[in-house]
């Protein structure tokens, strides 16, 4: 722990200093949390680290170089100067500060930051160092200058020499050559090398059409489908065997679902192996499978398949068997829907852990091929990813980065990478009342539609994207246009009956309600709750909230809980999501994550009843009328939706959606109704890729 000034920090029992306080925030050094007003706010481990160093010496300037020294050692960390930007924007973001106006951190330019703010309970404030010439010299007289003087020269020599010859080196190292593949408009979702080495096999989804496999000759122009339409390729044997999932669906972003199949790259009909898959990779051997497949409402990495070696009740992506075939990196990720995560690996004896953490979104995992780094693309703000290379003892450095984010897909025997360069989006239209056309009501790069009011007029939403901050912002917008209206952070949940409220959680783990009018936030005790889904909502007429949410070690399931105190109430069973409130209050609308079945279970208790008529991977919204839902089918385009009867079984053609641009998108859906049927919002994700081959990366 840092030697911090005993100044405004609280001692624990043992008499270590634990907590120091300033203005509304209290920052606890031995657990790594920062509260406000009480509430814990999320902030990643290295810009907690920045705070602490500033907090070590209140009112004195700490240099960038102190900061990487201390923070981001120079052999473990490539992009120092865009690391320190982005935390120590994160921990503004989370203090709610400014660079231009700072109440806590100061910029002094081109040298490194200063806490300004006093301490609880400082005295006077800590003189601060000059800005310019810092505290004044010591003065050498006599022969006493000579010796120091000639040594400093000797030193300053030896470094010119160094810097001459370490400057030749680099200068030496030529710049990544980049040989584009793809030139369609579209979304490249996996590539791999063939095992001759020159063949590239990838697959994609071209202006609007589904995926489908096709091949590449890195040394010929020319591109050609291998004929496996609704079909992706997930990995290549080292006997040329390629693991596939048909009938692929998105069930993220980057990642389709589909039943796994084995299939020669000479062509044939696949082999069907296994259901409910979405990644596979083959050993070395080019006999044997690594899959990742949802089982009883958690997602399992085998490796052989049928045998687990690490589960969770979040998601996996990107599992590659390393080139001796004794472990298995892949990207871990804690939360469904969410691609924020870590870079974890795995033995053969089941013994997991983690090599890199922070990242706000990753992407794609390849090895090394020596074996002794795992490549990824992530990033810890923001949508644009970048290569990081991190090795087994977890040493991390940057390898590339460019413009709008890239994913890393595979690396070859002789260094060269496939990667793709992404441009993403996401974004709202909306039908207002009253009027014919949709209009864009997306407001940054990354806008999710999370409730609208039952009149139609106002909705709202997250904005998740690098200006959202680094928990997010939760905001109102009428549909008419006008420009949103921050309420706060968090991730939003539905309004209030009165509509003076809007729920939302923080980090997953604080739930919390905003005013939507004059007021200030109220937290709402979790009752044990570990970790809440997204999104929460009010039970009708009522001042009760209801939620998907996780106990310790627990799977997902529903919850009510009063905003006026008591604990939360399970209305499931574990391995429940998707909880929907009828608009009666009577029923909550769930889905079993084991059988993916659609069943209503009743707020007063009894027995859940199956959902008459809903097909599967169907999503459900209620409408006005407690007898109906509106249903489609997720990631879909164009999408219908249809009016269910849910006692009769009986479905009407209620709405098609279909956006001018359906190319690249990956995700459409969260389809919301006024009560009067007429005004609606929906969502959707963009990702347009074009697939590179790198040689000289490092």
């Amino acid at each position: 722990m840092l030697d911090l000034p005993s100044n405004g920090f609280h001692q624990g029992a043992n008499g270590s200093r634990r907590t120091v306080r300033f203005g509304a925030f209290e920052a606890d050094l031995h657990a790594g949390e920062v509260r406000k007003s009480g509430a814990r706010i999320k902030l990643q481990e290295q810009p907690f680290k920045v705070l602490q160093l500033l907090l070590e010496r209140p009112g004195d300037l700490v240099t960038r170089e102190e900061l990487r020294s201390r923070i981001w050692p120079e052999e473990s960390f490539g992009d120092f100067d865009h690391a320190v930007n982005v935390a120590v924007g994160k921990l503004r973001t989370a203090l709610g500060d400014s660079a231009d106006n700072p109440c806590f951190i100061e910029t002094v330019p081109r040298r490194g930051y200063r806490f300004v703010a006093s301490l609880e309970g400082a005295g006077a404030k800590p003189p601060v160092a000059s800005a310019v010439g810092g505290p004044p010299a010591r003065r050498w007289v006599g022969w006493r200058r000579v010796v120091p003087a000639a040594a400093i020269l000797v030193y300053a020599g030896v470094m010119l020499a160094l810097g001459v010859v370490l400057g030749r080196r680099s200068t030496q190292r030529s710049a990544p050559e980049f040989q584009r593949l793809t030139v369609r408009h579209g979304t490249v979702y996996s590539a791999r090398f063939a095992p001759d080495g020159h063949n590239v096999i990838y697959s994609a989804a071209w202006d609007g059409e589904p995926v489908e496999i096709f091949s590449t000759d890195a040394n010929f122009s020319g591109t050609r489908s291998l004929g496996l339409p609704g079909t992706a390729l997930l990995a290549i044997s080292s006997a040329g065997q390629m693991a596939v999932v048909q009938s692929a669906m998105l069930s993220s972003m980057m990642t389709l679902e589909g039943t796994l199949g084995e299939v020669p790259l000479a062509g044939g009909a696949p082999r069907q192996i296994a259901e409910r898959v979405s990644w596979a990779d083959w050993a070395p051997d080019g006999r044997t499978l690594a899959i990742v497949r949802d089982m009883a409402g958690k997602q399992r990495l085998e490796f052989p398949a049928g045998r687990v070696l690490y589960e969770t009740t979040g998601w996996i992506s990107s599992p590659r068997v390393s080139p001796k075939g004794d472990q298995i990196a892949f990207l871990d990720h804690s939360t469904y829907m969410d691609d924020r995560g870590v870079v974890s690996m795995v033995d053969l004896a089941g013994h997991k852990r983690v090599l890199s953490s922070g990242w706000e979104s990753e992407e794609g995992l390849a090895w090394s091929p020596r074996g002794n780094e795992v490549l990824f693309s992530a990033t810890q703000a923001g949508l644009q990813r970048r290569i990081y290379a991190v090795d087994m003892l977890g040493n991390l450095r940057l390898s590339y980065s460019a413009p709008g984010g890239v994913t890393i897909e595979d690396i070859a025997p002789d260094g060269r990478v496939l990667l793709t360069r992404d441009e993403q989006r996401a974004g709202i239209m909306g039908l207002a009342p009253g009027t014919t056309r949709e209009r864009d009501l997306s407001w940054l790069d990354w806008s999710l539609p999370v409730d609208l009011s039952p009149d139609g007029k106002q909705m709202v939403f997250d904005e998740q994207g690098e200006q959202g901050g680094p928990n997010y912002t939760v905001a109102l917008r009428d549909l008419t246009g006008s420009p949103p209206v921050p309420l706060g952070e968090g991730m939003a949940g539905g309004f209030s009956p009165d509509g003076k409220w809007v729920a939302a959680t923080i980090g997953y783990t604080q739930l919390v309600l905003l005013p939507t009018g004059a007021g200030t936030a109220r937290l709402i005790e979790p009752g044990g709750v570990a970790q809440y889904g997204h999104p929460v909502l009010w039970l009708p007429g009522s001042r009760q909230l209801v939620f998907v949410g996780r106990l310790a070690g627990q799977g997902p399931r529903c919850f009510v809980q009063d905003i006026d105190g008591g604990k939360p109430r399970a209305l499931t069973p574990d391995g429940v999501n998707r909880c929907r409130p009828s608009p009666d209050g009577r029923w909550i609308a769930g889905r079993d994550l084991a059988g993916g079945q659609g069943q209503l279970y009743p707020l007063d208790g009894g027995k859940p009843r199956p959902i008459v008529g809903l097909l599967p991977g169907e999503d459900i919204t209620w409408s006005s009328d407690p007898r109906f839902v509106y249903v489609d089918q997720l990631n879909q385009v164009p999408v219908k939706v249809y009016r269910l009867n849910i006692v009769t079984g009986e479905r009407k053609l209620f709405k098609e959606l279909n956006p001018a641009d359906g190319v690249g998108i990956c995700d459409f859906g969260n389809i919301m109704f006024s009560a009067d049927g007429r005004s609606y919002i929906y969502g959707f994700t963009r990702l347009l890729s074009d697939l590179y081959l790198v040689k000289g990366l490092q």
